[in-house]
């Protein structure tokens, strides 16, 4: 079952690295040995994996809709098939349509709200493809959800990190005053649809890759990390095995809405706080940037 966790500190020090012994050296060593042997077989399911993913049909549908009454609130939704609303028949049983029904309940608001996915996009896919196609309006709240397709992939969880900063900052320059927040990873080694080795190696990766989005957001202020936590149980999957069904896209949406919604009531003080998390995003990309060319 989908479930919250706790806040972490958005401004912590991330924590400094530590001297391994030879007895975990060597555990690393035999463990990059085995996934190296394991490799042709992993990049094989994969590579069919992502094929079946572009199949993917969206629920019937606009992307975009109007719910509720009151003061107008602008909701985006950015990012993959998740975004794009895979695993639901109809647009309104989707993440993105529950997300801003449970909004406009809470807040007593007007949501309009726009739904920018694209089906099997990385990270980079969602910054070149999606990005420059948003409407020109700025946002209240956005929510973005990247990175399984990176894992599936096999990006480097290096280059993973750098695009969701960039990322992240682009949508900051679109929307200086939103709430943003972004979903975790799902553990994909419970997906029903992943064949064994890569469930195994899928579920390292991703677990790492959360750990990444997790660390990188610490240094980014006014971002929320929203974690993903899924029962395996086989009605909270679609037909396809991958996606969320309808049930657990509705649980997933109430818990982004109880995440959210408490930012979007604080107003004023929160536009403050993006203004000065704009600049900060700014040096930490520019940090990166450093960093990338100094290796």
């Amino acid at each position: 079952m989908l479930q919250p966790e706790g806040d972490r500190p958005l401004n912590a020090p991330e924590t400094p690295g530590r001297a391994f012994s030879a007895a975990e050296l060597a555990r690393r060593l035999v463990g990059r040995m085995f996934i190296y042997a394991l490799f042709p077989v992993m990049f094989s399911q994969a590579f069919a994996l992502r094929r079946h993913a572009l199949s993917f049909l969206p629920p019937v549908g606009p992307r975009e809709g109007r719910i509720g009454r009151g003061d107008p609130l602008h909701f985006l939704a950015i990012g993959d098939s998740i975004i794009a609303g895979v695993g639901a028949r109809r647009i309104e049983q989707s993440t993105v349509a529950h997300v801003a029904r449970f909004m406009s309940g809470r807040l007593s608001r007007e949501v309009n709200w726009h739904a920018a996915g694209k089906i099997g996009a990385s990270t980079r896919g969602v910054r070149v493809d999606v990005v420059p196609g948003l409407p020109s309006r700025a946002f209240d709240a956005i929510l973005v959800s990247v990175g399984v397709n990176d894992v599936l992939k096999l990006e480097r969880s290096a280059r993973y990190r750098r695009q969701l900063l960039k990322l992240l900052h682009e949508l900051r320059r679109h929307s200086p005053g939103a709430v943003i927040a972004c979903l975790g990873l799902p553990p994909l080694d419970e997906f029903p649809k992943l064949r064994r080795p890569l469930r195994w190696i899928v579920g390292m990766r991703v677990r790492r890759f959360d750990q990444v989005a997790r660390e990188a957001l610490e240094r980014v202020p006014d971002v929320l990390h929203i974690p993903v936590r899924f029962s395996p149980r086989a009605e909270m999957f679609s037909d396809d095995g991958l996606h969320p069904s309808e049930t657990s896209q509705r649980r997933l949406a109430k818990i982004v809405a109880g995440v959210m919604t408490p930012r979007l009531e604080a107003g004023g003080a929160h536009r403050h706080g993006a203004a000065r998390g704009l600049v900060r995003l700014e040096r930490v990309v520019r940090d990166r940037r450093g960093g990338a060319r100094s290796t």
